[in-house]
């Protein structure tokens, strides 16, 4: 496979474009719910964390919830009782926040996602989230970040 040039990103980090703060849910929180706090917050996304003795499938500390894993429940069933952890099934790619933008884009080509959760590079727990949107608005020469998100 070619290696993508991202060259018109140079000199911008994923700090400079990422959504600081994340919005999350618990495990039990119902998928309607999860929807509602997507078109409150106007995200794409959702963090799924686990508190206490829960666990995430596999024994991870979170997940994610994307629009996409909600279209698929909804299709398939009614979403008002389905669980979080049912559907949390989008891969969690991690990126530090110093890291290149460039470095961003390739690491979502590469693994499909839409969404990288942004990580203290000391600790690796979740800051922030970087978005395609957020990385089409820095190549169109936009990459602060607006109000509405």
């Amino acid at each position: 496979m070619a290696r993508q040039d991202y060259s018109t990103l140079d000199g911008l980090q994923v700090a400079d474009a990422m959504h600081h703060g994340l919005v999350s849910c618990s495990l039990d929180t119902p998928l309607r719910t999860v929807a509602r706090m997507m078109a409150t917050y106007r995200v794409h996304a959702v963090l799924v964390t686990a508190h206490g003795d829960d666990q995430m499938p596999g024994g991870k500390p979170w997940g994610v919830v994307s629009d996409l894993d909600v279209l698929r429940a909804a299709a398939a069933q009614e979403i008002a009782d389905v669980p979080a952890r049912a559907v949390a099934d989008t891969p969690i790619v991690m990126i530090a926040a110093d890291r290149a933008l460039a470095d961003a884009a390739r690491l979502m080509t590469e693994h499909e996602v839409s969404h990288l959760v942004v990580a203290e590079a000391h600790s690796a727990l979740p800051t922030g989230v970087v978005s395609t949107l957020d990385i089409a608005r820095a190549l169109a020469g936009f990459p602060e970040r607006h109000p509405a998100g």
